[in-house]
């Protein structure tokens, strides 16, 4: 037994937050990386972090709402699922939110800690649950400063629970399987009800990413 619930044995939590990293930060084919998506649209708003980011937003949400995934993926990218692709492409395109969120804002998805602060904005309501049976105080404006506080080994079990809550909530809608490979783009996604995830994950990567990161200090003693 899983955190989140039973999930198919060959379903690894672990794999599935590996591939999000993989490919909804890094992206993959035509599925553009979450700093190139950000890149653009700081370009686009000639440099104005917060336009950026509310454009960052408009874009992914009307991109889950909506079967955009399938012509954004081509048929370049696969995940190892046999997942509904709703299942994956709503992730892909969640995690990349959030990912592309923190970049406009200065922070580094190879920080693992802004990793881990991604997944917790992938699954919402659930990881300020997660993140608060951890230990960390949600009064705090953002989780970054409580994630910083974890030990490592703890932030690493932290990382395994949300793969296996992502697996859990992805089970409730299919069959997991994680021994063959298809496109994302096997089907389209789902309309409104994925709008209305993407939304929410946005509002947790606004706060979670509400400032832009502080360069680290200087070595120069002068």
């Amino acid at each position: 037994m899983s955190e989140g619930g039973a999930v198919e044995s060959s379903w690894s939590g672990d794999r599935l937050v590996g591939e999000l990293v993989r490919r909804g930060i890094g992206g993959a084919g035509p599925w553009h990386s979450a700093r190139r998506v950000a890149e653009d649209h700081l370009a686009d708003a000639g440099g104005d972090v917060e336009t950026a980011v509310r454009r960052l937003i408009s874009t992914h949400v009307r991109l889950a709402a909506s079967s955009g995934l399938v012509t954004s993926l081509g048929g370049a990218a696969t995940m190892v699922v046999t997942a509904p692709a709703g299942v994956t492409g709503l992730y892909l395109v969640c995690t990349r939110l959030a990912a592309a969120v923190a970049i406009a804002r200065g922070h580094d998805p190879a920080d693992p800690v802004v990793r881990t602060a991604i997944l917790l904005c992938v699954l919402g309501a659930d990881g300020s649950e997660l993140a608060t049976r951890t230990g960390i105080d949600l009064q705090e404006i953002s989780l970054l400063p409580g994630l910083r506080r974890l030990p490592s080994e703890v932030r690493a079990q932290l990382d395994r629970r949300i793969g296996y809550r992502l697996v859990s909530r992805a089970g409730r809608r299919g069959v997991l399987n994680l021994t063959k490979l298809i496109p994302v783009v096997a089907g389209p996604i789902g309309a409104g009800a994925d709008g209305i995830t993407a939304r929410s994950v946005a509002t947790y990567a606004d706060v979670t990413f509400w400032t832009r990161a502080l360069p680290p200090p200087s070595s120069d003693p002068r």
